[in-house]
């Protein structure tokens, strides 16, 4: 993808003007990362604006016995590590390319604030951009804290299906884990017992969706 294409998606750039959005792909430069390489650790300080080009970033926090709860999965057009970009503080989560050839667009701090300073608009998107990302966040918590691991793999699989009859998934059941709060022994199990009760059936990684009302009942808690 080019600079400006994925500057255009990201959320609080995307109402600018395309001159405004064509300085800011000229302010940066590129890196390439392959896959789990560490673009950045948690308490790391801020790189800069970080935009996703090409490949993928999983963003996690990796708890003290290594289980790692993954945060998103960010493409291109997505930024990366807003909130120290905007509060000036380190980052709160790490950060692993996913894929063989990730590249990014990365704007280092002094030059992005000078783009701000000239361009108060970016601001503006900024402070919806954030509440938007603490409104996900919220939402992440009350699913982990208030919901059962059966719910949430449940609400899981309705997101893979993106409404789908038969899908594969994509990710392993460690990584499904990672995303709903729970180990891949934990996942299997469920798999299998929302298999038993015949709201799906299982093929390897492809599943077929035989009951979505009953899944939905079920990730609605």
């Amino acid at each position: 993808m080019q600079r400006v294409e994925a500057l255009q998606r990201v959320l609080f750039l995307k109402n600018l003007s395309k001159e405004t959005l064509l300085e800011i792909a000229c302010a940066g430069t590129e890196r390439r990362f392959t896959a789990g390489e560490t673009l950045f650790c948690e308490t790391d300080p801020c790189l800069g604006l970080l935009v996703v080009l090409e490949g993928a970033v999983k963003v996690c926090r990796i708890d003290r016995r290594g289980r790692e709860f993954i945060l998103g999965i960010e493409r291109p057009g997505a930024s990366i590590g807003d909130l120290a970009l905007f509060d000036g503080g380190n980052y709160p989560a790490s950060a692993f390319a996913t894929q063989e050839k990730t590249r990014l667009l990365t704007v280092t701090p002094p030059v992005f604030a000078s783009l701000m300073r000239r361009h108060p608009e970016i601001a503006t998107g900024a402070v919806r951009a954030l509440a938007i990302q603490q409104r996900r966040l919220v939402e992440m918590l009350k699913a982990n804290t208030l919901q059962t691991v059966r719910a949430r793999i449940a609400a899981y699989l309705l997101r893979a299906g993106e409404g789908q009859t038969i899908f594969t998934l994509m990710e392993t059941n460690a990584q499904i884990g990672s995303h709903t709060g729970t180990v891949r022994e934990v996942v299997s199990r469920t798999l299998h017992l929302l298999e038993d009760e015949g709201m799906l059936q299982l093929k390897g990684r492809t599943v077929l969706m035989l009951d979505h009302t009953a899944l939905r009942r079920i990730a609605d808690g």
